[in-house]
C-alpha cells in the first residue's frame, strides 16, 4: 500500500469516527420520532426551505435515470 492509499483510508476512519460521534451526542437530544423527523419543529424557514429543495433535487438525477 503507497502512502496515498494510507492517507485515504485513514481521512475515511476518522470521517466516520466524527459522524458517529455527532450522531450519539445529538441522539441524546431526541425524545421521540417526531423530534428525529421534524428537528423539534425548531427548524427556522430558511433551513426548512433548503432542506426541502434539497430533498426535490436529489430525486432528480434517479427519475432521469430510470427513465433512460
Amino acid at each position: 500500500m503507497c502512502m496515498s492509499e494510507i492517507c485515504i483510508i485513514v481521512t475515511i476512519v476518522v470521517y466516520l469516527a466524527a459522524m458517529l460521534l455527532v450522531g450519539f451526542a445529538y441522539s441524546k437530544t431526541n425524545n421521540d420520532s417526531a423530534d428525529f423527523y421534524l428537528g423539534g419543529r425548531k427548524m427556522g424557514p430558511l433551513v426548512t426551505a433548503m432542506s426541502a429543495e434539497a430533498g426535490d433535487m436529489s430525486s432528480w438525477p434517479s427519475a432521469w435515470w430510470s427513465a433512460s
